[in-house]
């Protein structure tokens, strides 16, 4: 088999979005600053060193979906409060101040690529499979999507006594085993027995949406980036005590804690949120669909970035 490789600049982008801002400016203690973006993006290819090549490298235009960084809607939020005061008492009773940033995001999409099997037979590996339902119930998080696993089952066309049906945590390692009466959903849907044998196939929870291998031959059904994570949400909370000693000379004390309820964002298995991609390839089971890292760590730069565990850090500035 030969490959003749193209590079192009053909890639097709399309973005537009709807942003407001609301001001309150310093008043009675409290300012703050509200933004929200309503938007959508589309492309034919978000990503270069991470990107995946397209399922049918003949027809890259039917790539075209929305991009890998595509955020519908997206709320912040900083209020400021300065606590009103009272002289005295060593300063211990006035100089305090509140601040707070709200980040609300919703989901980004997430895509996946076969690598393992090739069921149509060009040797690209990133063959998409056929899906069928709601793409929402594919909803990515800390576990895998329930996987039904056929090579127990000794013929699929004489029944599916065998066959093993499972959840696994990325975060824990645990494995869920789950009623095999899901896999008969991917019997009735598999559109060639052979390739559901060797690949097994994914079932939502509920068993009303099931994703499973294409006929040997041919590409799957599913378009670009039709799942979406679990979104970002975050707070930020910090407390500021300022201290006067003389006119030139004062000092503040900070306390602040950055995701302060601890909130667990689980990262984009496939898409812009981590170039390390993560549950996006089916042909192994146990994690696809699963982020099995926070934001920051998987995109290497742990407590720096966005989306780790709460983290508390004190300061003292010095002004003179």
């Amino acid at each position: 088999m030969k490959f003749i490789d193209q590079t192009q600049n053909n890639v097709r982008s399309n973005y537009n979005s709807l942003q407001a801002t609301l001001t309150q400016r310093f008043s009675r203690g409290v300012s703050f600053k509200a933004g929200y973006t309503y938007g959508h993006g589309l492309d034919n290819g978000s990503l270069n060193r991470f990107a995946l090549t397209p399922q049918d490298s003949r027809h890259p235009e039917l790539e075209y979906a929305s991009s890998d960084s595509d955020v519908r809607h997206r709320f912040t939020i900083t209020p400021s409060y300065e606590i009103p005061g009272i002289k005295g008492f060593g300063q211990l009773l006035d100089g305090w101040k509140l601040n707070a940033i709200v980040s609300i995001q919703t989901a980004q999409p997430w895509s996946m690529a076969d690598t393992g099997n090739d069921f149509s037979g060009t040797g690209e590996q990133a063959d998409r499979w056929n899906f069928y339902g709601n793409p929402g119930d594919f909803k990515s998080g800390a576990s895998g999507i329930p996987y039904c696993d056929f090579s127990g089952v000794a013929d699929i066309r004489k029944g599916i006594g065998g066959v093993n049906c499972y959840q696994q945590s990325q975060i824990s390692g645990i494995y869920t085993n789950l009623s095999p009466s899901l896999a008969q959903q991917c019997v009735a849907k598999a559109a060639d027995l052979d390739t559901l044998a060797a690949g097994g196939c994914y079932v939502s929870a509920n068993g009303n949406s099931v994703m499973l291998p294409p006929k040997a031959g041919t590409f799957g059904t599913m378009g670009r980036n039709i799942f979406r994570d679990s979104g970002f949400k975050n707070v930020d909370f910090s407390v500021f005590k300022a201290f006067r000693f003389t006119e030139r000379f004062n000092a503040q004390f900070r306390a602040e804690f950055f995701n302060v309820f601890n909130h667990p964002n689980i990262a984009n298995p496939y898409g812009a949120a981590n170039g390390s991609k993560l549950g996006w390839d089916p042909s192994g089971p146990g994690g696809f669909g699963a982020g099995g890292a926070t934001p920051d760590t998987a995109a290497g730069n742990p407590f720096l970035g966005s989306g780790s565990p709460r983290v508390i850090q004190l300061g003292l500035k010095l002004s003179f």
